[in-house]
């Protein structure tokens, strides 16, 4: 009678022919070229779920997380830890990932010294969201925009203030793993070449550029940016809105629909390395805080459409 016993070899080669056919039926799926997203707080009147099944509907499965949905907190220091879990655990339930947030702009401006505590909190709930990168901005440089800076003998020591409580701010980003990105917003970063100069400042890879071509064209009138390509290798995230008009012209169409060179402003990024995060940030024209969100709806859903396939070709080819 012949020998049927199966030695602990043969097992353990019939294991791994099968893990390999299995391999080889499931490849792994290639890494994604690029994270598209948008600002969840344009849906910010209506409630959590139907905010996220809209932009999930839509096309998008990453958000710059905000602050409330209809009448609930989702986001913000006052919510104890645990909470904060189980938020994230039921965003990410809803089919959509929080990658970014505006922190830097939430109550925590870091010219006035008693505020930086509120900045280190909102970089404590980007930790426990699990958010790699909070996007702020640097002091404001108008006494009243579009014509009316303040005094050089007032900027001069607001400058300083926001850059001692910045070097506190990202001592205490690195101990926790999140990158502040600083964007356009007028003043220190008011264009490229005031962003490479504030990139320079501070010497930290958790201290680096968020881009936003719209902010550049209507706070200072300049599209397409000259300096973007000496920029781009110091550019971690993108806020996308596009711009029409002149100087202080608030007209913020969906993107496509305006005078912003996307496909320009992609290339010289993704050319550089750019890997991070991009949110659609307004879609709202001149009716900033007035549109239906079946009028958002429609609008992300052409932002989509005309981003997506213009991505899709830039990125390809990397």
């Amino acid at each position: 009678m012949s020998d049927r016993r199966i030695s602990r070899r043969q097992v353990l080669g019939g294991m791994a022919a099968l893990g390999a056919l299995a391999t080889e039926a499931s490849p792994t799926p290639a890494p994604e070229r690029y994270q598209l997203g948008v600002m969840a707080t344009m849906y910010g009147s209506v409630p959590l779920d139907d905010a996220m099944s809209r932009i999930k509907k839509a096309g998008y499965r990453y958000i710059c997380i905000g602050n409330r949905h209809g009448t609930e907190t989702v986001f913000a220091p006052s919510l104890p830890k645990a909470e904060r879990a189980r938020m994230l655990r039921r965003i990410r339930d809803l089919g959509v990932q929080p990658f970014m947030s505006l922190g830097g702009f939430t109550g925590s401006d870091l010219q006035d010294d008693t505020q930086l505590g509120s900045y280190l909190a909102q970089l404590d709930l980007c930790a426990d969201y699990e958010i790699p990168i909070m996007v702020g901005g640097g002091p404001w440089y108008y006494t009243k925009f579009p014509n009316i800076p303040k005094r050089d003998t007032d900027w001069q020591p607001i400058v300083s203030r926001f850059w001692a409580n910045m070097d506190k701010a990202v001592a205490h980003a690195e101990s926790i793993h999140v990158t502040i990105a600083l964007k356009p917003h007028t003043g220190i970063t008011a264009r490229a070449k005031d962003c490479i100069q504030v990139a320079r400042r501070i010497a930290s890879p958790y201290f680096k550029i968020a881009w936003d071509a719209g902010n550049v064209s209507f706070y200072e009138g300049v599209n397409p940016d000259p300096d973007l390509p000496d920029l781009a290798p110091q550019v971690r995230a993108v806020c996308l809105k596009d711009h029409a008009g002149l100087r202080g012209d608030e007209n913020f169409p969906p993107p496509g629909q305006g005078q912003i060179d996307h496909e320009l402003m992609f290339k010289t990024l993704f050319s550089a390395g750019f890997n991070g995060p991009m949110a659609i940030e307004r879609v709202d024209g001149r009716d900033r805080g007035r549109l239906a969100s079946e009028v958002v709806d429609q609008r992300i859903t052409a932002a989509n459409k005309f981003l997506v396939p213009l991505l899709d070709r830039i990125t390809s080819g990397l």
